[in-house]
């Protein structure tokens, strides 16, 4: 309810006595504060509209009414309703003087009305609007959770709750990272930061977790009105973020296992596999993709954002979190898969996540995810994995055997070196590492050119094998992953 709407009810027979302006009348009047104090402020809310008689008001002096109606102006207050009859008979000046110089709306109560009659005018009004808002907070509800139950997006709820609070929404995780937003375009603050943002009213989702997500709303009016709004969909919201966690949950056992059986190359067979990624209910017909993510330390915070972005993204996903990392399979995505690729690397620039896709056997699947674990431990960005890797590759050998023969391989150098404290097997691994460039490898080993290629002769001797061939130096490279692996 708006000082202006006082104006316009008849029954009231109330007379605006300053030349405020229609920005002035506009505010809106949370309650009525009946008063005859001549300092009420200490009693007073903000938006209120005061009620007096002006009893005890008996002077004249400009100064004094000029103190009264600054103090009040400060709180600030809406308007001042003044009856005349009972103290004044009249309006007194100064106060008009005061209320015209201030801009405080000064309206005048006749004698017939009594001031009682305005209070409850303005409580009925409130009660009916308060009523207003719920209901049309319930219908919003309703409409929500007739998108959620379609399958909507978070950003397309968003978008349902904006065109009726008429102001930017967001979703924020309990890290303060912005889940979703509406409009695109409004830019938010992140991180703790977000909790401090002026003119933002900030509501917890009824997620049944310590640390839930949060709605926040701009303000361009009184953040009660948007609580009203806002109470019955913050349910909805909540239910549709949790899908995805119950979702991840429920399947979360068999991500474990399926990956574990991913990575024992010696003892998991192909059928073992095979049967982790039935038990996880995906097709075996479909296309696959992988995504595995960093979530140590701060980007913990991108947890909600990446697990909401793959259920919009994909309509069936499997999450799991192991050793700080999230690891989810993803099937039969909602647009293509170019539209997917940009929104998932999109979602955090800082963010390590590799994300391999699709494949189309469950070979493929697993020398994919063999790799990602690996790779993700050198990218410090969002990055689209190449289709093969020299990583999977070694673990897959590892598992039939070449282990053992790399071991062999490798053991001249390894006795050289214990029985004559000399460094060949570390030498060849930093020449390897270095991409057989000689000069950088000569500068991280401190030593000489020709050392350097006495070495390289005693190993190539040592080993039966040349150095100067790519199919010697691939062989040693090999030897090298593999004995270096380490299972997950």
């Amino acid at each position: 309810m708006r000082v202006a709407d006082l104006l316009t009810e008849h029954s009231l027979q109330l007379r605006l006595e300053t030349p405020s302006g229609p920005k002035r009348l506009s505010q809106e009047i949370v309650r009525c504060a009946p008063t005859e104090h001549l300092d009420p402020t200490p009693f007073l809310d903000a938006n209120v509209l005061l009620l007096t008689s002006g009893i005890g008001m008996n002077f004249t002096e400009q100064s004094i009414w000029d103190g009264y109606v600054e103090r009040l102006t400060r709180v600030p207050v809406a308007a001042l309703a003044f009856a005349v009859g009972t103290a004044h008979a009249t309006l007194p000046k100064g106060l008009v003087t005061a209320c015209t110089s201030h801009d405080l709306p000064l309206l005048e109560v006749p004698t017939t009305v009594p001031l009682l009659k305005i209070d409850q005018h303005v409580e009925n009004m409130l009660r009916a609007e308060h009523i207003a808002r719920l209901d049309l907070g319930w219908s919003l509800a309703d409409e929500c959770a007739r998108l959620a139950s379609q399958g909507a997006e978070v950003s397309t709820l968003l978008a349902a709750v904006y065109g009726v609070v008429k102001s930017p929404i967001a979703v924020y995780d309990a890290f303060g990272s912005l889940i979703a937003q509406y409009p695109e375009a409004v830019t938010w603050r992140t991180g703790s930061a977000h909790s401090t943002q002026p003119d933002v009213l900030t509501v917890p989702l009824p997620m049944g977790l310590s640390n839930p997500c949060q709605l926040a709303v701009r303000l361009y009016g009184p953040s009660s009105e948007y609580e009203a709004l806002l109470a019955p969909v913050t349910s909805i919201l909540a239910l549709q973020l949790n899908r995805s966690v119950a979702v991840d949950a429920s399947s979360h056992q068999d991500m474990l296992r399926f990956v574990n059986r991913c990575v024992a190359w010696s003892e998991s067979t192909r059928s073992d596999v095979a049967n982790a990624f039935h038990e996880l209910g995906l097709s075996r017909r479909a296309e696959t993709t992988l995504l595995v993510a960093d979530m140590s330390g701060d980007h913990a915070a991108a947890a909600w954002k990446l697990r909401v972005a793959l259920h919009d993204t994909f309509h069936d996903v499997r999450v799991a979190e192991l050793d700080d990392q999230l690891i989810a399979l993803a099937q039969f995505p909602r647009d293509g898969f170019d539209e997917t690729v940009d929104r998932i690397l999109a979602i955090r620039p800082e963010l390590p996540l590799v994300l391999r896709g699709p494949t189309h056997t469950i070979d493929e699947l697993r020398i994919a995810l063999v790799h990602a674990l690996d790779l993700i431990h050198h990218v410090t960005r969002p990055v689209l994995a190449p289709v093969l890797g020299l990583s999977a590759v070694v673990a897959a050998a590892a598992g039939r055997g070449a282990r053992e023969s790399a071991e062999r391989f490798l053991a001249p150098l390894v006795e050289h070196d214990e029985q004559r404290t000399t460094e060949l097997l570390p030498t060849l691994r930093t020449w390897l590492r270095n991409d057989a460039q000689p000069s950088r490898t000569c500068d991280e080993l401190f030593i000489h050119r020709n050392s350097l290629s006495y070495r390289l002769r005693r190993i190539q001797e040592l080993l039966g094998i040349s150095l100067d061939t790519l199919d010697g130096r691939a062989t040693c490279l090999m030897a090298l992953r593999l004995v270096e692996l380490e299972p997950y």
